[in-house]
């Protein structure tokens, strides 16, 4: 638990109380307690402190010194006015059970700092500004006030541990690590931001959290480390996005709505496992561009246009379903599309598909084993513009279109095809166009009506 790991600032030192509705005459004892949170700073001096106040508004700005333990009882505000930060701690700062509002900032350190069950809302620019040193946040809620203002930023060698924390509104970006920050997430909720994480450099983990939002990416990360799990997204315009430079492993991730695609990385490195898609937008699935994808035990369903999109990218993909991919038309939409592609795929389904289950275009090149394919519009397996599939063990039934299609300059070589109830035949190879079929051990009903004077066929 984040709470064993609170910061304890003030093992010694001197323990005030403040309290707004006591007269001017206090001590800053239990029976006597100061007037204001001014004052319990002024009377702590250098000193380590642990500060109570009782409810009440407490208006800021604050420079507490170094080791300061602040504690709310009951409804307590500190507040400020106008521009600025309305805490600017000069060295550790420990809050409990207290709400900051407003300010340009709630919080700007370059210092430990720990939070538990605090609330920041109100902010024009940002809830905590992290420098350096270690935010330790336990059931924080940040509340956006206007729409381009974001709830933690972390740069330089910041790190963060946060828990059970909750962030809504229309954040532009509610967490936000730059350089070689680093952050742990955990049990927290994100409603309502353009962007969730956005991470440039460093690293970051992210676990059973939820998101939800549009327009922007639920998480980004580019230049750095990223590590996904247990994660729910809902809408966004991409539940999960990564650019040049990002590591990522993700293991249970789901996506339902995503308005572009559920997952996109442009090169990026990423190793996917147990992924749920469901109703993603016109980017397909999955978007890979120049990337490096290991996918393993997946479902995308209701794809729109494709399932999973791939150029000049190097793919592994097994043990996955791809269903119901069709285009907002209604006339197209392909299971798997791979465009100037290398890499494998093995223990796939591809069902119902307006468009080809399996496309491969532009010299790419592709070892599939063990492909189910059925009710594709366009056919089962599609090699076209110079694309080499091999494979073994495909099962391709019920496609509007030929069990597997060649037309120019494609190339397809199988050991076992099952063709059933396929629209003209098992097989169409476009001779007059330098295409290529090469299948041993055909078996099913068409093969009759299959074009075969340029292909090499062993039934």
């Amino acid at each position: 638990m984040i709470g064993g790991l609170l910061l304890g600032l003030v093992c010694s030192g001197i323990e005030l109380w403040v309290d707004p509705s006591s007269s001017e005459s206090g001590n800053g004892t239990a029976e006597r307690p100061l007037k204001s949170l001014g004052a319990a700073l002024a009377r702590a001096g250098d000193s380590a402190s642990r500060i109570h106040l009782s409810a009440g508004l407490y208006q800021g700005p604050f420079r507490p010194p170094d080791s300061t333990e602040i504690d709310g009882e009951g409804a307590v505000v500190l507040f400020r006015d106008g521009l600025g930060p309305v805490l600017a701690p000069r060295g550790r700062l420990a809050l409990k059970h207290v709400v900051i509002q407003g300010g340009s900032l709630g919080i700007e350190t370059a210092a430990d700092l720990s939070l538990q069950d605090v609330g920041l809302s109100g902010q024009q620019s940002l809830g905590v500004y992290l420098h350096s040193g270690t935010l330790v946040g336990e059931r924080a809620t940040f509340s956006a006030g206007v729409s381009e203002a974001g709830g933690i930023k972390l740069e330089g060698t910041a790190r963060a541990m946060l828990a059970g924390c909750k962030f809504e509104g229309p954040y532009r970006r509610a967490i936000e690590l730059k350089g070689s920050s680093g952050m742990e997430l955990s049990d927290s909720v994100f409603e309502g931001a353009v962007t969730g994480v956005h991470q440039v450099g460093g690293r970051a983990v992210i676990r059973r959290s939820r998101f939800s939002g549009q327009n922007g990416p639920a998480v980004f990360c580019a230049g750095g480390s990223l590590e996904l799990v247990d994660v729910d997204v809902y809408g966004h315009e991409y539940a999960l996005q990564c650019g040049a430079g990002a590591v990522l492993r993700v293991l249970r991730l789901s996506s339902v709505r995503a308005e572009r695609a559920a997952v996109a990385l442009s090169g990026a490195i990423g190793r996917l496992e147990e992924i749920t898609t469901v109703d993603s937008g016109s980017f397909g699935a999955i978007h890979l561009v120049g990337a490096t994808l290991e996918l393993r035990r997946f479902r995308l369903q209701r794809a729109h246009a494709y399932g999973l999109l791939a150029r000049h990218s190097s793919i592994t993909i097994a043990d996955g379903a791809i269903s119901d991919v069709v285009d907002s038309e209604g006339s197209t939409g392909e299971g798997i599309h791979l465009r100037g592609s290398r890499g494998s795929i093995d223990s796939v389904s591809i069902l119902r598909t307006a468009g080809p289950g399996l496309l491969a275009a532009a010299d790419s090149s592709v070892l599939v084993r063990d492909l189910l394919v059925e009710s594709c519009g366009w056919g089962g397996v599609v090699a076209e513009s110079f694309a080499r599939i091999r494979g073994s063990s495909w099962t391709i039934r019920k496609c509007a279109a030929p069990a597997v299609a060649v037309p120019e300059a494609g190339e397809v070589d199988v050991d076992v095809l099952f063709s059933e109830a396929n629209a003209n035949g098992a097989f169409w190879v476009e001779c007059a166009r330098a295409a290529k079929l090469r299948l041993s051990r055909a078996f099913g009903d068409g093969l009759e009506k299959s074009t075969n004077a340029c292909a090499d066929i062993v039934r």
